[in-house]
């Protein structure tokens, strides 16, 4: 199973104040400077690699591939693929901001309604965890987990 992880306002705070993760070298973080990442995605990450699931990020922004794996690796996570706008520019068909199936993500964890409803129209799977929302984690477990019906106060699409 791949998942995939939306970046802003999702792992990355925009408008959001939500608490952050601290790296696993931090020195080397204030150093090479760059953005943090929210609380819990570590624990995520983990909870994924256990069940042998790869860990992507399927972002909108033109960061580069590089800066975004420098960015999980200061905080401890190997990531198995990115996909930023220009990737998708390149390889996705379908008219829609982000497209999953193209990359064979098999669920996308992102906290766009907008994106929720391509996934519906476009069928793929969409967790939409907003930003305020801290028990994300679980939610995120609960999607993931066969025959699972809770949302944790989430939307999710099937």
């Amino acid at each position: 199973m791949r998942i995939a992880f939306d970046l802003d306002n999702t792992l990355i705070r925009n408008n959001y104040p939500f608490p952050l993760e601290q790296p696993r070298w931090p020195l080397l973080a204030r150093v090479l400077g760059g953005e943090g990442l929210r609380q819990g995605i570590v624990q995520a990450a983990s909870f994924c690699r256990a069940q042998d699931w790869e860990v992507w990020v399927y972002t909108t922004s033109y960061r580069s591939t590089w800066h975004i794996r420098r960015l999980f690796w200061l905080h401890g996570i190997w990531l198995d693929g990115v996909v930023n706008q220009q990737r998708h520019n390149r390889e996705v068909q379908a008219r829609c901001t982000k497209h999953p199936p193209t990359f064979r993500i098999d669920l996308l964890v992102d906290d766009s309604e907008g994106v929720r409803l391509e996934g519906e129209r476009h069928g793929f799977r969409v967790v939409v965890i907003s930003p305020g929302y801290l028990d994300w984690v679980a939610a995120v477990r609960a999607a993931v987990r066969p025959g699972s019906v809770e949302s944790f106060g989430v939307s999710q699409n099937p």
